[in-house]
């Protein structure tokens, strides 16, 4: 993942080809998950070389009962499987307070996107084919650059792009790279 950030960072960053941006950054992502699990084997033959060594003249001490011994792997996995459900918790949060700030509004709709125009002080978003704004914070020329390129979110499926992305980082957020995302 973060050979992909580099490459981005220092290639493609400034560049103004969003969707190639946007097929790379999604490749770079899957590629992540799919290359751990590739494997090159090489079958290498070695010859034993015979030795005449007295095995049994080998010291032998008992095994120390030891009384506490901490397993580190099951540690860890508890923590890992414990923060995956905390991001769980708050992305199943985010998602009803999405739903909470959508409902029993007034849509209006043109050819194949709803409009909300809400009164709460909100960025400006678009939620699969629904464009959420608040066209009071906004002059009329704002509004009309603005509900374009929602119009463009909407139509390139960004909304599938952000859940992919969440996903991702709910399944792996135990990333030492992961102050890299953060922005």
């Amino acid at each position: 993942i973060a050979l992909f950030y580099i490459a981005y960072y220092f290639l493609l960053r400034k560049e103004t080809f969003f969707t190639a941006n946007r097929w790379y950054l999604l490749a770079g992502l899957f590629t992540s998950v799919i290359l751990p699990w590739i494997v090159f084997t090489t079958i290498v033959w070695v010859e034993p070389t015979p030795t005449n060594f007295d095995w049994s003249r080998l010291p032998m001490r008992p095994v120390k009962d030891e009384s506490l011994e901490i397993n580190w792997y099951l540690v860890l996995a508890g923590a890992y499987i414990i923060g995956i459900a905390l991001l769980l918790i708050q992305f199943a949060f985010d998602f009803y307070n999405l739903n909470r700030v959508l409902k029993g509004k007034s849509i209006q709709r043109q050819a194949d996107h709803k409009f909300i125009d809400l009164k709460e002080n909100i960025a400006p978003f678009s939620y699969f084919n629904t464009i959420v704004y608040n066209s009071s914070l906004y002059s009329e020329a704002e509004m009309e650059s603005i509900l374009e390129h929602e119009k463009v979110h909407s139509e390139q499926y960004h909304t599938v792009d952000v859940l992919i992305t969440r996903f991702f980082c709910i399944l792996f957020w135990f990333n030492p790279f992961m102050w890299l995302y953060k922005k």
